[in-house]
């Protein structure tokens, strides 16, 4: 943002309007600009030094030279006789300065100083008092923004797009969705090329009011011009699924495959679990193993167990057991360890079993303990190392949820039956 386009105009306005010619025709023009204002404007005064300082001061602040500036702004800022332009005008260029130095704070503080002095043209001070507002919502002070804007409003006796579109935001950033939208729908009405940023405001705040089929349109509707755009792309399939629209979210997301727009990691890793979510394990699998295979997918805990999980779900054991065996070493808990020791208990792997199960109840972290050491004492007895399996039933016996079998496998074995393998689960 850059304010000091408005400081040759300023000087042009009071230190060069009593000699016509150009300046005067654009001081007229900008007093018309505010043809219904409720603001009565003051007349330009000033010293003939404050013109030639002030005018000297706006050309270095101009060309970035606000440290040269400064010493001229601050003499007029601290002359008690100064007249009231003169004065407010110092206050802009000293805003402008601090603001190129990245000091908001003194730079608001400066600024708003320069409208409370009330010394400025109307359109020279509805100006600041607008980039005042935006430097508070700039400096997320949402409120203090609204507010500002309200007070321009009522100054100007009008309202712009730009302005409407500004309030949308803040209404949107105060969490006032409804405002928002009206605010927003209002401001775009008064433009044949609203903003795109204007466009995601008003699909946003659709979509915090669980208002999915007004923000998929509007979505949609930007999709049309520019079919190509990932950002978009991913904010449909994201609304189909929080409309609970999976079906819908996955044709979106595998037509863009076809197009060629599925081509990083994160949309691999996106388009399959939207196969997962559609139970469509098969696809999901061969999906993720392309993104890999692509170098796209990157190695991780998350992608591996991904994998793991879509193949178990497709009945590819191998590829589920190779998944997890990759994901296990980085794992902060056992449950990952757990899958893979199911898995090679029932691949007839049962010492490879009890490795995994042993890691996985050492790791901790387990949703199904009991269930864990329900399986490793399975997976000794199937190795026929019967005084270890009876210690994990025994162990498996003390939870709810694996109490009732671990005492028939007890039970069994004290009556010298050997206990059989159980069934796999689907």
């Amino acid at each position: 943002m850059k304010f000091s386009k408005w400081i040759p105009a300023a000087v042009c306005a009071l230190g060069l309007v009593m000699a016509g010619g150009v300046c005067a025709k654009d001081y007229k023009k900008a007093e018309n600009e505010y043809p219904n204002a409720t603001r009565q404007e003051p007349k330009p005064d000033m010293s003939s030094s404050e013109q030639r300082d002030l005018s000297k001061a706006a050309e270095l602040v101009s060309d970035d030279k606000g440290a040269e500036a400064q010493p001229l702004v601050e003499k007029i800022i601290g002359n008690a006789r100064a007249s009231k332009y003169a004065s407010s005008f110092a206050h802009q260029l000293l805003g402008q300065i601090y603001y190129d130095q990245d000091k908001s704070t003194e730079a608001l503080a400066e600024y708003q100083k320069a409208v409370d002095t009330d010394g400025l043209p109307n359109a020279q001070h509805f100006s600041i008092l607008y980039n005042i507002a935006q430097l508070q919502l700039q400096d997320e002070k949402y409120k203090e923004a609204l507010a500002t804007l309200d007070q321009w409003e009522k100054l100007t006796g009008k309202q712009t797009a730009e302005e409407l579109a500004a309030k949308a935001n803040i209404y949107y950033r105060l969490e006032q969705y409804q405002p928002a939208i009206d605010t927003m729908k209002k401001a775009m009405s008064m433009t044949d090329k609203p903003n795109d940023s204007w466009t995601q405001i008003l699909m946003a705040s659709y979509f915090e009011l669980n208002q999915y089929d007004q923000a998929a349109q509007i979505v949609q509707q930007q999709m049309a011009k520019d079919p190509t755009n990932k950002k978009l792309l991913n904010q449909l399939a994201t609304i189909y699924i929080q409309a609970d629209k999976p079906q819908q979210a996955l044709d979106l997301m595998a037509k863009a495959k076809s197009d060629g727009l599925i081509n990083t990691g994160d949309d691999y890793l996106q388009l399959t679990k939207l196969y997962a979510s559609a139970e469509k394990p098969k696809e999901a699998a061969a999906t993720l193993k392309e993104g890999f295979a692509k170098n796209l997918v990157q190695p991780s805990y998350d992608s591996y167990k991904l994998l793991g999980d879509v193949c178990q779900q497709s009945e590819d054991d191998a590829c589920a057991m190779e998944a997890y065996t990759k994901a296990a070493p980085m794992a902060k808990d056992g449950n990952v360890d757990f899958q893979l020791g199911y898995l090679l208990f029932y691949a007839d792997k049962s010492k490879d079993a009890v490795e995994a199960l042993s890691r996985a109840i050492s790791r901790g972290g387990l949703r199904q303990e009991g269930e864990a050491y329900l399986l490793r004492g399975d997976a000794q007895n199937d190795l026929n190392q019967s005084g270890a399996a009876m210690a994990d039933w025994q162990k498996a016996a003390g939870y709810p949820s694996t109490k009732t079998m671990a005492e028939q496998r007890i039970k069994a074995a004290k009556g010298g039956v050997k206990v059989q393998k159980a069934t796999k689960k689907k």
